[in-house]
């Protein structure tokens, strides 16, 4: 298949989407026509917003236009509502048809709650519901908050995240209030193994946090989580993650729960030329750097497929989590296997560190998207993929991590007064890569210096 006459649609605009979009420019270069059809030029990073109800940072905003055309995409401001495999076109919700030869589907799914009367955290829109149930126990209105995990296979690290800065701002204003975690894994953030529990179990101690493990949150009742074993968790409000149930364009198969099932190479099961990526697929796991790593798989099976000489690697799935939890971050890593035998999904490695264990740090560990969204120089300068970093022999000390910090802002406010706004965006991204995100003031100043750049 000739590059020039190929013509690939992309649908979705999110981590999955935009991480297609850059590995095909890294493997196919300029010449395949790529159309990137997304209903929204800005998109918030919500795996940051955790840190918006505790002030302690602002979730940036990826501009999706400004993505498309430096990698040379087509943008189309509408949605893919269906999908004709025989014509190969599909139908966007606006009317209008569009032609391809490979169609990349990464329409992302949708967050509902899983627990009538909790808090149901799914990212911006749920940031003033959270300040409200911290606030409240800050207020000593109430005196227990539980936070429950509706699924073993529901995304945790944000739970977490929640829980440890509640009991980080607890214990700061010297308020004694109960904070809780419901969760049905074995051990805290089992996922990443069990270096991740021995990280863990000092910094929820420090917080006051409790954690109840095999535990499944069925039920909010007045003053109490039920669980599925007859147990009961004291909670005056609850803070559930959401359930996620698919929403594929119609002419995509898709399992009962509304997911399209994919190979390792995120080629869409009966359909020639149609991939997908992301949260639409049925990987039970819904996160944005396993969103990634399945968009890579497919940017390598579409290159493929349009005449480069590559041969694509198939989705193997490696776990990466920043963990914020007021204070220096917690970096957890781990690749997942199967259990002889079964189709229980392992850690075959486990690694934990308050440093950096992949480069750029960002939260979404994306193997194209993270660097370029991480640098603040000017675009005709390509950046350097995403690469692991092998854990540090000495843990990171606090007292270096803020005095590091504060001498990264300190320069950053001092380049922006001398109009090297270049040089003080990087100071921001050291500074960012330190605490993991930025504190509200320097989040504007990001915006404002870019502008002025």
């Amino acid at each position: 298949m000739g590059r020039e006459r190929v013509r690939i649609v992309i649908a979705g605009g999110g981590v999955a989407g935009l991480e297609t979009l850059l590995a095909l420019r890294a493997h196919a270069g300029p010449l395949p026509h790529v159309t990137l059809v997304t209903p929204a030029v800005q998109a918030v990073d919500r795996p940051h917003t955790v840190a918006e109800p505790f002030d302690r940072g602002v979730a940036p905003t990826r501009d999706v236009a400004a993505i498309a055309a430096d990698h040379g995409a087509e943008l189309r401001l509408d949605r893919v509502a269906t999908v004709d495999p025989h014509r190969r076109v599909v139908g966007l919700g606006g009317g209008d048809e569009l032609p391809y030869d490979a169609l990349v589907v990464a329409t992302g799914a949708a967050a509902v709650a899983a627990l009538d009367g909790a808090v149901a955290f799914r990212g911006p829109d749920d940031v003033d519901a959270m300040r409200a149930v911290r606030d409240a126990l800050l207020a000593r209105e109430i005196g227990a908050v539980a936070f429950a995990l509706p699924a073993a296979s529901t995304w945790p690290v944000p739970l977490y995240e929640l829980a440890l800065m509640t009991g980080a701002d607890l214990v700061a204003a010297g308020v004694d209030a109960a904070v809780a975690i419901a969760t049905p894994e074995p051990a805290p953030l089992s996922l990443f193994g069990p270096s991740a529990a021995d990280a863990l179990a000092p910094r929820l101690a420090e917080r006051r946090v409790t954690v109840r493990t095999g535990a499944r949150p069925v039920a909010v009742e007045p003053g109490v989580l039920r669980l599925a074993d007859g147990g009961r968790v004291p909670a005056d409000r609850v803070v559930a993650m959401p359930a996620i149930t698919g929403r594929p364009p119609a002419g995509l198969p898709a399992d009962p729960g509304g997911f399209v099932p994919v190979d390792a190479h995120g080629r869409v099961h009966g359909l020639d030329g149609v991939y997908a990526a992301g949260d639409v697929t049925a990987f039970p796991l819904k996160q944005g750097g396993l969103a990634a790593q399945q968009a890579d798989a497919v940017a390598e099976a579409v290159a493929a497929r349009i005449g480069v000489a590559i041969e694509p690697r198939p989705f193997r799935p490696v776990v990466r989590g920043m963990l914020l939890i007021g204070g220096t971050p917690l970096y957890l890593r781990a690749e997942l296997g199967t259990r002889t035998g079964t189709a229980e999904a392992i850690p075959s490695t486990s690694v934990a560190s308050a440093q950096a264990l992949w480069w750029p740090p960002a939260k979404v560990a994306a193997r194209y998207l993270g660097p370029y969204l991480a640098t603040a120089r000017p675009r005709m300068l390509e950046p350097q993929p995403l690469i692991d970093r092998a854990a540090p022999e000495r843990p990171a000390d606090d007292r270096d991590r803020e005095a590091a910090l504060a001498l990264a802002l300190a320069l950053a406010d001092g380049d922006a007064r001398s109009g090297d706004h270049a040089a003080a965006l990087r100071a921001l991204d050291a500074a960012e890569a330190l605490a993991g995100t930025l504190p509200p003031e320097y989040a504007a100043k990001r915006e404002r210096w870019r502008e002025a750049r």
